[in-house]
């Protein structure tokens, strides 16, 4: 540890609680083994085989237009009947025991399907996610607190540009009550209680809804506490009670067609070639390709550019919509990630490559560029401030705030999964501030990424920005603050704060953390794949991150857990669909 390190750290105690509760440790520990893990994922991400060449942009079922369709699609491999070690024959074939796959699989077998779902993992690595939006929730109904159906879609509908089909958005609304019910259920079979999250928010200048409901982890020492396993080993558990077959380790390699029906799929086992026959149909729940550099830099370079940390499940590496592509199914033609601003990086780098963990990152705390001036409304989602600071020098800015920190982030309530504190109701936020984030934030300073000092001056120095015009900017902040009113970027006024209580931190910020990515293959409001003519292919339904027809651009952050509950919905209604057949 250098002097610098040792000097951190010992400034930071008492400002920075040392203590990390399990859940800060796993999700540390979660991030570092993603990006270890996919580092090796990556370098074999593309097609082994040389099939024939590709359709062209917006030939044939194609990548809905995508120029470098070609670089990243390849073809399925020829399978031969002599490759064939054994066949396995269903009625509903679910591909992923991720957050859709577990709902989808449970949704089909309580149906009375004989139901087979499969999963390239060795054992359930991805789970449920903790958050999950909805409306119409037994405890939404309960409290009175249950946003407009038709507003909410309309916000949907703006943030995504017009790209997002408003019929699955009312699906989504009018289905995703009884989603949560059931799962609410399950979590209460195995001892965890699951939560509707109540905030008494003012206006706002980005409108949100209280649509999240979270996993409440009540009990530090809880050896799940962090965990998304333990929620799909729950949904494993119980779907298996019912007759559901779970068959791991086992790789979809390309979905089979008799005419234009899918009637299955080819995987590879560690005893070779499987082939698996539905008679009712499929449903590919593979999730997103964030874990896939090369669709990546293909599709959403931008994204890509943004991404500090990479925080993507390693299994999400694109197979299962590249598996539809090639089934003749249509992609969305505008494509999206969930990054949150939420990377910092050392005080003397601009790379987004070193990236480190900073989940106060979101917290509307005043923000400058390198040139020490402000540039922003600090307060709305979370990927907004990464767009914008393609606009500013370095693509990098900093984050500052005082001593009287925690006070502030209290009066800030900000919303979902950024929220530090518990929400008026009771419910937990996802990370606490103490001692979750503080301990972070504490690692950080030892490491010398988060800096402190005595004046505002001496912050800029450390921060390597121009004093002088930071020390401008921080009293020009103050004043805002004392006044109530942001006339010079219209912040809403609970979310102004004084920098004037020493000692002083600051971080610098380029990129934020990736999660997934949210463009996938177009669906109808029944869940089944879509053609480039908009006709359904008959035996395939998809949903969560692979599917389509959802996102533009941009993630709908401030409808908590609005992703994960769209999986979670589509799921069970794909799961009963193909079970109906």
């Amino acid at each position: 540890m250098n002097k610098e390190q040792e000097r951190n750290r010992e400034t930071g105690e008492g400002l920075f609680s040392e203590g990390l509760s399990r859940r800060g440790f796993l999700v540390a520990a979660a991030g570092a083994g993603v990006l270890g893990a996919g580092a090796g994922i990556l370098a074999g991400c593309a097609p082994a085989s040389s099939a024939p060449e590709t359709p062209a942009a917006g030939e044939g079922g194609g990548a809905g237009g995508n120029r470098a369709a070609a670089d990243w699609l390849g073809a399925p491999q020829e399978i031969a009947e002599g490759d064939v070690v054994r066949t396995v024959e269903t009625e509903v074939l679910v591909v992923g025991a991720g957050t859709a796959g577990c709902f989808a699989a449970c949704a089909a077998v309580e149906e009375g399907a004989q139901t087979v779902l499969i999963d390239k993992q060795p054992e359930i690595g991805n789970g449920v996610r903790d958050t999950l939006a909805a409306l119409n929730s037994t405890q939404q109904q309960e409290t009175g607190d249950n946003p407009d159906a038709f507003t909410v879609i309309n916000e949907m509908t703006r943030h995504s540009s017009g790209y997002g089909d408003e019929r699955l958005y009312k699906v989504w609304a009018d289905h995703s009550g009884e989603a949560i019910d059931w799962y609410t259920e399950r979590l209460a079979e195995n001892g965890y209680e699951f939560k509707f999250e109540t905030s008494t928010l003012g206006t706002l200048n980005t409108p949100h809804y209280d649509v999240g409901h979270s996993l409440q982890w009540s009990d530090p020492a809880d050896p799940n506490v962090g965990s998304f396993t333990m929620t799909g080993g729950f949904l494993l558990d119980y779907g298996k009670r019912l007759g559901l077959e779970a068959h791991m380790g086992t790789t979809m390699l390309q979905l089979s067609q008799e005419g234009e029906r899918v009637t299955g799929l080819y995987a590879e086992t560690e005893e070779g070639v499987v082939r698996y026959r539905a008679s009712k149909g499929v449903i590919v729940c593979t999730g997103g390709y964030a874990a896939n550099t090369e669709m990546l830099e293909a599709l959403q370079p931008g994204t890509l550019d943004m991404a500090s940390v990479h925080f993507a499940f390693p299994s999400c590496t694109g197979d299962g919509i590249k598996a539809m592509l090639w089934a003749g199914a249509a992609m969305d033609p505008v494509h999206a990630g969930m990054i949150f601003d939420r990377g910092a990086i050392p005080p003397d780098s601009t790379d987004v490559a070193d990236g480190n963990f900073f989940w106060m990152g979101s917290q509307p705390f005043l923000k400058v560029d390198l040139d020490g001036n402000r540039f922003t409304n600090e307060s709305g989602p979370y990927d907004f401030i990464l767009h914008t600071a393609n606009g500013i020098r370095e693509k990098t800015y900093c984050t500052v705030w005082d001593s009287n920190y925690a006070a502030d982030i209290l009066r800030f309530e900000t919303h979902g999964c950024s929220r530090l504190y518990p929400y008026n109701n009771g419910a937990l936020p996802v990370m606490p501030l103490d001692p979750v984030v503080a301990g972070m934030n504490a690692e950080l300073a030892a490491a010398g990424v988060i800096v402190e000092a005595g004046t505002v001056e001496e912050l800029a120095e450390r921060l390597n920005i121009p004093a002088t015009a930071f020390a401008a900017t921080v009293a020009r902040y103050n004043e805002l603050a004392d006044t109530g009113a942001d006339s010079d970027f219209g912040k809403e006024a609970h979310r102004l704060s004084h920098l004037d209580t020493a000692p002083f931190y600051g971080v610098r910020q380029r990129g934020g953390y990736f999660i997934t990515t949210l463009d996938g293959v177009r669906i109808d409001t029944g869940m089944r794949v879509l053609d480039a003519a908009g006709k359904p292919i008959e035996g395939l339904y998809a949903a969560g991150d692979c599917s389509g027809g959802y996102y533009g651009i941009s993630y709908v952050n401030l409808l908590a857990g609005d992703a994960a509950g769209r999986s979670v919905t589509f799921g069970r209604l794909a799961g009963k669909a193909a079970a109906q057949l």
